[in-house]
């Protein structure tokens, strides 16, 4: 997606508001528009006030307003701070998206709706920051081992009812009695994995693994590369119908993921995955070996150490069918 700031070509006479249709084939009216004062809008021109879903939606730095008008209704999106017109376009552009096939002017509204939610929970967790790269690899491992594992052996509802990351639970899913914890390290790092915290390996299940996949950056040209956005995209796929692509967006606003063009600047080679079995005698921290008053700690585990614990996928993958 090419952000060119549709606000900047439009003429402005100060009088009231003014506007340029977005797509004139689109059977919706959708405009980008200027206020009396310069602001930034996006409009859209409906019929039926009642087809606008009650309940409120708050989204920081943009007003969203309902008006009548002389054929119809008005909701505008108006941004509060020019500068930030590029996260704004961002947001219009997904709304566009996201309604491209509707049909009907009241499902129209209802996908605007439910869009507008996940970008006020994605704002209220996250503010208007992008992933860091730590965090879209981090989350490009939980989805590697949702997709080439868990969709294998599940019905894709279980998975995604599995997956705990996004909710920032104990460990990232929870699979019946057997808990599994994701990390993504790159090759070129240390032989280490990070711990987060004392819990992050203790588990409360009775089978609890440690999943690591190795990520190798490359260039986007390179063969079987994956982006964060790539990843996603392969898992959408994978999921039989539209309920279920709808609760995997959810958690992935719940993750604090959009789909925005700055996911795909980098790519990554998967070169390498492990699964360790988390039992007595493993490398880690407890909380009944932390002295008392230590109440957060972060902590490395050299690979190396893990090996004696090591079990192939294929048993992993064995056991999960039992």
């Amino acid at each position: 997606m090419t952000k060119n700031n549709p606000w900047a070509t439009i003429p402005h006479n100060k009088q009231g508001i003014d506007s340029v249709r977005i797509d004139p084939a689109n059977s919706f009216d959708f405009f980008w528009a200027l206020g009396k004062n310069g602001e930034y809008l996006f409009v859209i021109e409906h019929d039926h006030i009642e087809d606008w879903p009650t309940k409120k939606i708050a989204l920081s730095g943009i007003d969203i307003q309902q008006f009548q008008t002389s054929k119809g209704y008005r909701l505008s999106l108006m941004l509060n701070e020019p500068s930030d017109w590029d996260i704004f376009y961002i947001l219009c552009h997904d709304l566009l998206q996201a309604t491209a096939e509707a049909t009907a002017q009241k499902t129209m509204l209802t996908i605007i709706h439910n869009r507008l939610q996940r970008w006020q929970k994605l704002f209220r967790k996250f503010g208007k920051k992008l992933l860091t790269e730590q965090e879209q690899q981090g989350l490009i491992g939980e989805l590697y081992f949702l997709k080439n594992h868990l969709l294998k052996v599940f019905a894709a509802n279980e998975v995604l009812s599995f997956w705990k990351g996004p909710f920032g639970e104990q460990q990232d899913f929870g699979i019946g009695d057997t808990a599994v914890e994701v990390k993504s390290k790159q090759g070129t790092s240390a032989p280490y994995i990070q711990i987060s915290s004392i819990d992050q390996l203790g588990c409360n299940t009775k089978n609890c693994f440690l999943y690591v996949v190795t990520l190798n950056t490359a260039p986007k040209s390179a063969e079987n590369t994956v982006s964060l956005n790539k990843m996603i995209h392969r898992v959408k796929k994978l999921l039989p119908n539209a309920n279920e692509v709808d609760i995997f967006e959810n958690l992935l606003a719940e993750a604090g993921y959009m789909d925005l063009p700055e996911y795909d600047e980098k790519h990554y080679l998967i070169s390498k995955e492990s699964m360790f079995e988390i039992k007595d005698g493993f490398p880690r921290l407890l909380g009944d070996n932390v002295p008392n008053g230590v109440i957060s700690v972060q902590y490395k585990i050299e690979l190396k150490e893990c090996k004696p614990f090591e079990v192939t996928l294929e048993k992993f993958n064995t056991r999960l069918k039992k």
